[in-house]
């Protein structure tokens, strides 16, 4: 257990107040320094539902501060890239892998790209 200071997002992120994370067999390899490319330390999980607690700069007003949202593996695509520009955004060549390349949801707060977001009603 390790305490850090909540992180604050920047252009086109969001910090989520996580609410629940599930756990995966990416996670438990993750955590086994599977990846040889994971930079510790790293917080892991991916299977994120919260609700939003900041916006950073640029953030499209369809998410808004209080907003339940989830994320997943793939954390949101950079929207520039020759994939992304091809509309194949599932293989953004820029995209963050959720608690490997980038911090996850086994913490109170983190930070995602609002390209791997999704909306989730509060009555899931």
């Amino acid at each position: 257990m390790a305490e850090r200071d909540a992180p604050l997002p920047g252009a086109g992120e969001v910090l989520i107040s996580v609410e629940a994370c599930g756990i995966c067999g990416a996670d438990a390899a993750d955590i086994d320094s599977a990846d040889p490319a994971m930079r510790p330390p790293r917080v892991p999980g991916h299977e994120v539902v919260g609700r939003i607690a900041a916006v950073g700069a640029g953030t499209p007003s369809i998410w808004k501060i209080g907003q339940r949202v989830g994320v997943g593996r793939l954390g949101g695509h950079c929207s520039q890239c020759v994939r992304c520009r091809r509309g194949e955004f599932q293989l953004c060549l820029n995209q963050p892998v959720v608690g490997s390349s980038c911090d996850g949801g086994y913490a109170e707060m983190m930070i995602a790209r609002v390209t791997g977001l999704v909306s989730i009603p509060d009555e899931l």
